[in-house]
């Protein structure tokens, strides 16, 4: 369907010609053999990855951003220079205006340069996840290159760093606004906090890509061994991720304006109350939100139990629940069970009948799962603090369905009663 291994071939041929991106995958039934998708998903693959971190493009948007950033400093300085100096004239205006235009001009390449770099990036962006999606149970460690495994790339924590000193320097120039001087430092902290901004949303959202896809990917092998060992336990990686942590990082920029105000400024004392609110408010309003957000989702499950509890007999236990919280597959037109697996995520309500598991949505689907079709199911304590755990049913016929819940360890209680395979992940 395309070739990629030319592509993979020249990616590394010349920084000023870029090689082809492979071509998009297409859904994965258009392929003739899964043995073809795969090696083109594997090429397709390391070609991106390997454009996307390299260190030639990194060296490039390095230099063009800094040619930018240095325009930006030295127009400023130069007007500020023109109109503040004492023997001000035509001639000295004129020279100027010529040099700020050479300036501009010099830097015109650069600006087209990031221009081609943002617009290819975004396009590659497209591809990794296009073809990251059209088989997820092959090269399963190809988002490892963005840290998922680990720490992210270097060089989100340089632009980070950047970005910090940006923003440091920036609020020290705006505490000393009474000097002109001083002022004209900002656009040139501006277009550097704009690249460095730039770089660490690259890297963050690649890093939020790869984590996600090894959800997902991890999602598969975890019900694959399920199914082959059907053993007592099996093995959860934890995510390695603590609220503690963003509290932290959201706090930091305002530990930064605390520290500047009270070396700059320790006389401005509305300054300072201002940043004591906004840290009091990053620290106190952020616990309420989660538990709100919590209390909303049960809220919403109970609601829709309410409106289904008559669809099932006098004195069932009803227990709310959301389903679809596996990857939309709508080009593989998911029918039956597999579509209470796909998201969008919805609101239903689940009774354990005598023989069978009856699933009722609110939007009007049902669906009745006989004892005898269930292979097993697995209970699933969730890490992400804010989320009930889950219950995944896995069926004889491949295929599988997780619902949430805050009865998750009730429903595997009742299921392992009933003589159904319960394990607890």
């Amino acid at each position: 369907m395309t070739n990629t291994t030319d592509a993979g071939s020249s990616s590394r041929g010349s920084l000023f010609r870029a090689a082809p991106l492979p071509e998009e995958p297409g859904p994965g039934r258009a392929w003739p053999d899964r043995a073809a998708l795969l090696r083109a998903q594997s090429e397709a693959l390391k070609v991106l990855t390997r454009e996307d971190l390299s260190r030639g493009r990194g060296v490039v948007f390095f230099l063009c951003s800094a040619v930018v950033t240095l325009v930006a400093v030295l127009i400023p300085v130069l007007v500020a220079d023109a109109l503040g100096g004492e023997g001000r004239d035509a001639d000295s205006a004129a020279v100027t205006a010529a040099v700020c235009l050479l300036l501009a001009i010099i830097a015109l390449p650069a600006l087209l340069v990031l221009r081609s770099l943002r617009a290819r990036g975004a396009r590659r962006s497209r591809l990794l996840r296009q073809w990251a999606a059209v088989d997820r149970g092959h090269d399963s460690e190809i988002p490892g290159g963005y840290g998922s495994q680990g720490s992210p790339h270097p060089r989100f924590f340089n632009a980070a760093a950047i970005l910090a000193l940006a923003f440091i320097l920036a609020v020290l120039v705006l505490a000393n606004a009474s000097d002109v001087d001083v002022l004209v430092m900002l656009p040139g902290l501006a277009v550097a906090a704009c690249f460095a901004w730039a770089t660490v949303r690259k890297y963050a959202d690649r890093y939020a890509w790869a984590s996600r896809e090894n959800v997902i990917r991890g999602r598969e092998r975890r019900r694959n061994r399920h199914r082959e060992r059907m053993s007592p336990s099996v093995e959860v990686q934890r995510s390695g991720i603590r609220p503690v942590l963003l509290y932290l990082a959201l706090s930091a920029p305002v530990a930064i304006v605390v520290v500047v105000f009270a070396i700059v400024r320790p006389d401005n004392v509305t300054g300072l109350v201002l940043v004591g609110l906004i840290a009091l408010a990053v620290l106190v309003v952020g616990l309420p939100m989660v538990a709100l957000k919590r209390r909303r989702e049960r809220a919403q499950l109970e609601e829709a139990v309410g409106a289904l509890t008559s669809s099932f007999s006098a004195g069932a236990v009803v227990h709310p629940v959301r389903y679809g919280l596996g990857e939309p597959t709508g080009e593989h037109g998911a029918v039956g069970a597999a579509a209470w697996d796909c998201a969008p995520p919805r609101a239903g309500a689940l009774v354990i009948a005598a023989d069978r598991v009856r699933l009722r949505g609110a939007d009007g689907s049902a669906l009745d799962l006989p004892f005898a079709d269930l292979a097993g199911v697995a209970y699933i304590p969730n890490t992400v603090s804010w989320l009930d755990p889950t219950v995944d049913f896995l069926l004889h016929s491949g295929e599988s369905i997780e619902v949430r819940t805050a009865r998750a360890e009730e429903i595997a209680h009742a299921l392992s009663g009933a003589g159904v395979w319960t394990a607890s992940a």
